[in-house]
């Protein structure tokens, strides 16, 4: 009965402990006929993220890594994001 009860505090304690998934950086310009487009929103597929480009068309969003679907204009871009910092551009 001791080891069980120690083994369910170490658990609790573990997952109290661990830290939450760390964000990652998403950024780019999204550019239309070859030039950037302002003041459009970008929304992540199965999320309630989303943000506005700004005035050269640049956004930025904070992300878990991984595998996401960015929808502009109701089209669907995927994008991959890697641990740290990723960057991409987006043609319309």
């Amino acid at each position: 009965m001791k080891k069980m009860i120690f083994s369910l505090v170490l658990i609790l304690s573990w997952v109290v402990l661990l830290p939450p998934a760390r964000a990652a950086e998403l950024s780019g310009t999204v550019y239309s006929k070859g030039s950037p487009v302002a003041n459009l929103t970008i929304s992540v597929k199965g999320t309630e993220t989303k943000t506005k480009t700004g005035p050269k068309g640049d956004y930025y969003l904070e992300l878990a890594p991984g595998e996401h679907t960015l929808i502009i204009r109701g089209r669907e871009f995927p994008v991959k994001v890697g641990p740290d910092r990723t960057k991409q551009d987006i043609q319309l």
